[in-house]
């Protein structure tokens, strides 16, 4: 019996808690400084009290402070509620504020702090003389102009005014309170009142946005306003508020130039582009391969992504790409913080459903009659063009009793009769049973669970810093009998072992489980296949789950409606089981040693091993493209190891206030290994007895392995000047171990240049800055390992003489690195006071040396060989938009887009050759080139006089391109009073879809529009559709040798000959590709645009209406995800990508959310 993951995951859990409060326990020993008593306004604690005791809000401060609280009379008042809630508030500041509220008088003594209560008239006089009358105006430190909206507000509580139009406000406040002043693309200020009552305030502007630090290439930070190309970051509450099971389905549409394509089956991960091109993972500064089910959204601090080559060049090979940089979370809070979190969602119907016909049944040409489901009845084969779904039909189907023909004695009985005493036509028959619909995809698919649990532990001592989490999530899938697990224990640490040298330490596993997951793809493998295409609506699915073997068969065949093509879809649900494993470990261990102010220096070393198991157990008669029917067991042992060490040092020099400059100089060394172990049985002997032993022929293994190594050097300088120009340049070699030894060193150049023209040139009043930025790069990749070598691999056994075979294809082994060239420019502003910012950028990337395979004669005894060939340029813009629509004390809005578009075309082929493929020089690389009908010169269908069906067009003709022309990505954030909503919608505008899904709807009978012209022609006996289109009476065409029509001189007439329905239906939507345009209602290729709502989410602080001691906030988010769609494509959902790969239907999931922080 398999072990289930959560009591090994529990059992860890309770392990390394242990652990970590040893290590807390003793590190806190070892590092704790004493707090020397000071004066009350001289000490500052943190607060955070809902209608809390007194008492424990005094208890709460000599926790925090050397102090101690003494009472002289009588202590009843200890027990009154208040409420105080202080990020970093002065002791002497809450006391005032607790006795503001309570009446209390206080008074230090040393490290005493007396209590007493005030009489009446005291207090009275005191309320009196506190409130008073302020006024005063508020300008901007830039210009000394007036502010006009600017927010005041009282300082813990909810009183407040917003400035006029010459930046003047009146507002009534206690003469000891603290006025907070905000504004957008300014720098909020706190002012005490001190009993003052004319109140001028100066605000500067903000320059977090331009002088926040982001985390570059290798771990090095930088400035924003300092780089010289694209970044951007994610806002990662939209990984927190609305969870998904994936980390990678949150990224949707919040990074220009970043597509995220969605699977919208349990256990399939989302792939991403960026640029066109597949970025590298980057994990707490290590490149690391994952599909993301291994990282917790829980414990991410920061998602910032570098996008051109310049950003990613000291990655090498591996970040040529652009990357994808998590950073997670570390101690962050002084003292000890815990959080805790639960969310839950289920599915809610679908976004978008597949619509098929539900008039007809099984059969072909109206008739239907079950015996063997492989077209031994009367079309018991696979379409669904049978009978009409009538009262009082009654057809003999899969799941009809058996009669005997002279007793007329019935048997129940399930699927067919061969090999049984049954299969005998003469002797028996199958008796009909009523001809009704059922909905069988509905049935099928259940409702989905997503659970998960997290909770961390921080904490942050002078010296040391840790951060331990753990996370668990099951995923109950909406096929039967699938699930996913996933879980996992995280440990950053972070110890200052003296003033100078700081050790960092991370540690985490990670495991995910399937018990069993389903089979995606084209063919009878998938239930999509079979339940949306070929399995009319005629068969009872219910049957179907409760009776899977045929009578006395059991575990030797499957009950179902079909035996040439297709499962029983409960059959292979719940008896075909698919098993996966997977544990991830990685270590991180990184040593700085801060030399002086300037200079430092670190090492790193990090190991991650990923491991994996997974079985295949498949029962007899499961049928699938090139298996065998008498089942079988498949067993996969994986294994990976990627090693990463590195060396950077770091220099920085001010030589002047006009002046400085940084040096960056390192080393790395990266280690591969990746090793398979196949084993599989040849067929079962016992039936459900799953082993290689239980095996009829001879058991078939096989094993793999492979390692890599890249030696690498890199440096970078910058310059500041004036502190407005800041230059880059960078380098970096690579040996790889992959490529041939005369071509095995490739360096990488990059080069960047930002500059702050505000500071040069005076700007329109409206604009706040502006910064253009451009960057150069050039960088190269090597090969997968062992491209270079041709070694036999093992045949077809004949007997007891095994055989070998050559591969098809020539490598070889001078074969250069890829090169990629990438200009990058652009610039980012803000204007009103950074109410509005934007930033925009062009790319261009040249792509040479690209290693294909080319397509040879097969008279040489081979296919192709590997050669360094054609050109590839892609161009591109991106714009990110920010804007602070409304801000107000009780209302704001807050909206975020991206947009990008880029084209990549093929501007030269190798050896100056005419075509790639069916690509000539100048296409775009996507361009899609299909086969389609033969047309007259105004694009009518030619049809053939006799049958009057089309001719498919001898030529590939290039009808459009597949990508979208653009994307958008649009976040909207609202805060009304107390409540924060967070709102997602992204989207695609053009590019073409070819759906396969359609074509085979069409030919199958389960195509909506399939049902048009049956009944006619059933009643009639005869065709009664005739198509559009033109017949040809004379003429000629003629064309070159690529297809290009050089005379065209073909005379037509309409087409008046009738077609079978079924016929055409089979042939016209199927066999070629028909656009919109020429045909919407048999259309297969169609405008990929749509615009889906991702998220919605709604988030409420519940301790704003609820009080605690110990819960400093509880944060309850109610969201959707996946909730609504726009698209022009009909039936299907483009957002998952080509609709080569049949999926599930489109879910729509809500939930909740409930985080604790202690």
């Amino acid at each position: 019996m398999r072990k289930k993951p959560l009591p090994l995951i529990l059992k860890m859990t309770k392990n390394v808690i242990f652990g970590f409060l040893l290590q807390t326990l003793f590190f806190n020993v070892l590092l704790a400084n004493r707090i020397e008593a000071q004066k009350i306004n001289e000490v500052f604690v943190s607060i955070s009290f809902n209608k809390g005791k007194l008492v424990d809000v005094l208890k709460e401060i000599e926790v925090q402070s050397a102090f101690h609280f003494t009472v002289h009379e009588n202590d009843d008042f200890l027990n009154e509620l208040i409420s105080i809630n202080h990020k970093r508030i002065s002791i002497e500041g809450a006391l005032k504020e607790i006795s503001k509220n309570t009446g209390l008088a206080f008074q230090q003594i040393n490290n005493n702090i007396s209590i007493r209560r005030q009489n009446k008239d005291e207090r009275a006089r005191k309320l009196e003389q506190a409130n008073i009358e302020i006024n005063g105006q508020v300008v901007s430190g830039t210009d000394n102009l007036p502010l006009p909206g600017v927010a005041i507000k009282v300082k813990g509580t909810t009183q407040g005014t917003i400035s006029d139009i010459d930046g003047n406000y009146t507002i009534t406040a206690d003469e000891n309170a603290v006025l907070q002043f905000s504004f957008i693309g300014f720098a909020t200020k706190e002012e005490a009142v001190n009993g003052r009552s004319l109140i001028n305030i100066v605000l500067e502007e903000d320059q977090q946005n331009l002088d926040e630090v982001v985390v570059t290439a290798i771990g090095i930070k930088q400035q924003k306003k300092k780089l010289g190309y694209a970044t951007q970051e994610v806002n990662t509450d939209v990984l927190g508020e609305a969870r998904t099971m994936n980390l990678g389905n949150a990224l949707s549409g919040q990074i220009a130039g970043l597509t995220v394509t969605n699977p919208t089956g349990i256990f399939q991960s989302p792939s991403f582009s960026l640029r066109g091109k597949t970025p590298l993972i980057v994990l707490d500064g290590v490149p690391v391969e994952t599909n993301l089910f291994d990282i917790s959204p829980e414990d991410i601090e920061s998602i910032n992504v570098l996008k051109g080559g310049a950003a990613s060049a000291l990655y090498g090979a591996r970040g040529k790409n652009g990357a994808i940089l998590i950073t997670r979370k570390n101690a962050s809070k002084e003292g000890l913080t815990v959080t805790a979190s639960t969310s839950n969602m289920v599915t809610a119907g679908f976004t978008v459903f597949p619509e098929t016909q539900t008039q007809y049944g099984n059969g072909s040409n109206g008739k239907y009659e079950f015996w063997d489901g492989a077209d031994g009845g009367i079309s018991d084969g696979d379409m669904i063009w049978g009978p009409k779904f009538e009262p009082g039909v009654m057809v003999p189907q899969w799941n009809s009793p058996i009669r005997n023909i002279q007793t007329g004695e019935q048997i129940d009985w399930y699927g067919n009769v061969a090999g049984t005493v049954y299969d005998d036509k003469s002797l028996y028959e199958r008796v009909p049973t009523e001809w009704k619909r059922h909905d069988n995809l509905n049935d099928f698919l259940k409702t989905g669970v997503v659970s998960k649990n997290d909770f961390s532990i921080a904490y942050q001592g002078e010296k040391s810093r840790f951060y331990f989490s753990g996370n668990y999530s099951y995923q109950k899938g909406q096929v039967p009998n699938t699930a996913l697990n996933t879980g996992g224990l995280n440990f950053n640490s972070s110890f200052d072992l003296t003033d100078k040298l700081t050790l960092d330490a991370t540690l985490s596993y990670n495991k995910v489980y399937s018990p069993n997951y389903p089979r995606y793809g084209y063919g009878p493998k998938n239930h999509m296949y079979t339940i949306l295409i070929w399995m009319g609506d005629d068969v009872n699915g219910r049957d179907l789950r409760d009776h899977m073997y045929v009578p006395g068969l059991e575990g030797y065949r499957q009950a179902n409606f079909n035996y040439a093509w297709y499962n029983n879809v409960y059959f292979a649900a719940h008896e075909l089981n698919q098993q996966h494993n997977q544990n991830t470990l990685d270590g991180k261990l990184k040593l700085n040693y801060q030399i002086s102010d300037n200079f430092n220096i670190q090492g790193r070393v990090s190991a991650r091993e990923y491991s994996v198991f997974s079985d295949m157990q498949s029962p007899k008669s499961y049928m699938n493209y090139g298996d065998s029917r008498n089942g079988d067991y498949k067993m996969w042992n994986d294994k990976r190891l990627n090693l990463d060490t590195d060396i950077l040092a770091s220099y920085n020099k001010t030589v002047s206030d006009n002046f400085s400059f940084a040096v960056n100089a390192g080393g790395s060394i990266f280690y591969r290994t990746y090793q398979q172990e196949y084993a599989t049985s040849d067929g079962l002997i016992v039936p459900e007895i799953y082993g290689l032993s239980n095996t009829q022929g001879p058991v078939k293994a096989s094993n793999y392995f492979q390692e890599k190594a890249i030696r690498s050097t890199y440096g970078s300088v910058n310059f500041d000047l004036w502190n407005a120009v800041f230059l880059n340049f960078s380098g970096r070699n690579d040996w790889s171990s992959t490529l041939p030894t005369t071509t095995n060193s490739y360096f990488y150049p990059s080069a960047s240049m930002s500059t702050m023209l505000s500071e040069f040139i005076q700007l329109p009043k409206a604009m706040d800055y502006l910064k253009v930025y451009s960057s150069w790069s050039q960088v190269s990749s090597d090969l997968s390992p062992y491209s270079i070598y041709s070694t036999y691999q093992k045949g077809v056994t004949y007997g007891a003489t095994p055989s070998v075979y050559y591969p098809s294809g020539l490598v070889n082994s001078s074969i250069m690195p890829e090169k990629s060239t990438t200009f990058e420019a652009g610039f980012s502003t803000s204007f009103v006071q950074k109410r509005l910012t934007f930033e925009g950028t062009y790319y261009r990337i040249l792509d040479e040396n690209q290693i294909i395979d080319l397509s040879i004669s097969e008279a040489s005894g081979f296919t192709s060989r590997k050669v360094n060939g054609n050109e590839y340029t892609t161009q591109g813009f991106e714009a990110m938009v920010n804007f602070n629509a409304i801000e107000r004390n009780n209302f704001s809005w807050n909206v975020g887009l991206n947009w990008t578009r880029y084209v990549k075309k093929i501007t030269e082929i190798f050896d100056n050759n005419e075509k790639f493929g069916n690509l000539i020089a100048g296409d775009r690389s996507d361009a899609y080139y299909a086969t389609v009908w033969q047309k007259s010169a105004d694009g009518k269908v030619i049809l053939d006089a006799n049958t009057g069906l089309p001719s498919r067009d001898p030529y590939p003709t290039k009808i459009g391109h597949l990508n979208p022309s653009w994307r958008l990505g649009l976040q909207n954030r609202f805060k009304v009073g107390d409540f924060r909503i967070d709102m997602d919608i992204d989207g695609a505008w053009g590019g073409l879809i070819r759906s396969l899904t359609i074509e085979k709807m069409w030919w199958g009978g389960k195509h909506p529009n399939s049902v048009l012209y049956r009944d006619q022609e059933y009643a009639a006996g005869q065709p009664v559709y005739v198509p559009e289109g033109v017949v040809v009476t004379g003429g000629e065409l003629v064309r070159d040798v690529n297809g290009v029509i050089l005379t065209d001189s073909r005379e037509y007439t309409p087409n008046t000959t009738a077609v079978s329905w079924q016929t055409w239906s089979q042939i016209y939507p199927y066999r070629a590709q028909v656009t919109e345009d020429e045909n919407s209602l048999f259309a297969n290729v169609y405008d990929r645009s749509y615009f889906k709502l991702r998220r919605l989410s709604v988030s409420y602080d519940l301790m704003k209406i609820m009080s605690s001691e110990k819960i400093k906030s509880l944060d309850l988010s109610v969201y959707g995800y996946n909730l609504a769609m726009w698209k022009k494509m009909p039936l299907l959902d483009p957002d998952y990508g080509d609709d080569n790969n049949l999926q599930d239907p489109s879910s729509r999931y809500v939930g909740l959310t409930l985080r604790a922080t202690f």
